[in-house]
């Protein structure tokens, strides 16, 4: 038997006002059903996290809690759950994924499409799965967390809030960023060994995708325990540009300059501090230690 008791958390501006009318539907929908629902709106960043830890401490806490927005909101959403996780066992949330961001790329992972009977019906019907987070010294993430020069598109696509979205915005913000990006020197060590030299990207993936649908790691498993690690070296201006189109397709796998690792625990410096990005959002700077989380979360998934 499903969760009798939802809390909604959503982004109202999403998806240019997406957010509010799929909270609507699915709360609709669920209460069609003889469910508990209650919706609660964000403002601002950071409001998610702060909702979502007061309703699981209160008399009477929901037994869903679904994130409708973007990764960033799903993100926050994540953070407060996994850290409940411990403490509350059992009792601790389950979560859902209402997408209505740019990107979705979570949701995509997790076969969730953003419409709400799609939505509605994974928590319904569907079950409760155990899925790893990745964590970036004390923060959780969800998809990928990543340096170099698909960390300066992301930071431009934010910055310029385009209206194009998910991948029309990662390929307009990547034409933009190669134009200029120089490679810088990393040092990257985990279980598979050490790496340090000067790396186009480093990109530390729990599901395959990012930037809207793009595979930067195709075997990437959020249930197996692991983080895959895509390693890219630097590539001349000319040849970036035509790396592009490989990597939106997720056929940079076969490319000589191109490196997999399995690892669940890697620690990531640079000479001079650089930012990592993870599920849309800028995370924190290096020196970083990534870990995988196994079974972080309960993710409400279509049966």
């Amino acid at each position: 038997m499903g969760p009798s008791r939802f809390l909604i958390v959503a982004n109202p501006t999403s998806g240019r006002g997406l957010g509010r009318r799929m909270a609507e539907a699915v709360a609709e929908r669920l209460r069609h059903h003889g469910k508990q629902v209650e919706i609660r709106y964000t403002a601002a960043r950071g409001d998610a996290e702060s909702i979502v830890r007061e309703s699981c401490h209160s008399v009477a806490p929901p037994e869903c809690v679904v994130a409708c927005g973007g990764d960033g909101t799903i993100q926050e959403v994540a953070n407060v759950l996994a850290s409940l996780k411990a403490p509350m066992g059992d009792a601790c949330p389950a979560m859902g994924l209402a997408p209505t961001g740019r990107c979705n790329d979570f949701a995509r992972a997790m076969r969730i499409r953003p419409d709400p009977d799609a939505v509605a019906g994974a928590l319904l019907h569907g079950t409760a799965r155990p899925i790893d987070l990745g964590r970036v010294n004390d923060r959780y993430f969800c998809t990928v967390a990543t340096l170099g020069v698909d960390a300066e598109v992301s930071s431009f696509v934010d910055t310029m809030r385009m209206p194009l979205r998910g991948t029309p915005a990662y390929i307009y913000g990547a034409l933009r960023v190669l134009a200029r990006y120089r490679p810088h020197p990393l040092r990257v060590e985990g279980d598979f060994g050490l790496i340090e030299r000067p790396l186009f990207l480093a990109s530390s993936a729990n599901t395959p995708f990012y930037g809207g649908n793009i595979r930067i790691a195709p075997q990437a498993d959020p249930t197996d325990g692991y983080l895959d690690l895509c390693v890219i070296d630097p590539v001349s201006r000319l040849k970036s540009f035509g790396l592009l189109p490989r990597l939106l397709a997720g056929k940079h796998v076969a490319l000589p300059i191109v490196h997999f690792h399995r690892t669940r625990r890697l620690t990531i410096d640079a000479p001079s501090p650089m930012d990592v990005w993870a599920d849309g959002e800028r995370i924190a700077r290096t020196p970083v230690t990534i870990d995988s989380i196994p079974g972080a979360v309960r993710v409400m998934v279509p049966g």
